[in-house]
């Protein structure tokens, strides 16, 4: 959530978007996320369909890499 906050969006989600959000993703049993899934359920996420568009596909992708990255970094700390 905190990386899809970060992006050029016309309108950042609130917090009752992204328990929305997190709820569509425990109904479709996610244990982890991944672009598919992430680009699925981006519209109870995000309002605006240009928003959606910037963050569907590979961008998800790259978030959800980068996020990755971010873990296996802080657990070899």
């Amino acid at each position: 959530m905190q990386k899809i906050r970060k992006q050029d969006l016309f309108q950042v989600a609130r917090r009752r978007r992204n328990v929305g959000w997190a709820s569509a993703l425990t109904e479709l049993d996610a244990v982890a996320l991944d672009p598919a899934q992430v680009s699925d359920t981006l519209g109870v996420l995000l309002k605006y369909q240009d928003d959606i568009v910037k963050i569907q596909g590979a961008k998800a992708h790259e978030l959800i890499e980068q996020r990755a990255r971010e873990l296996r970094l802080a657990e070899l700390r």
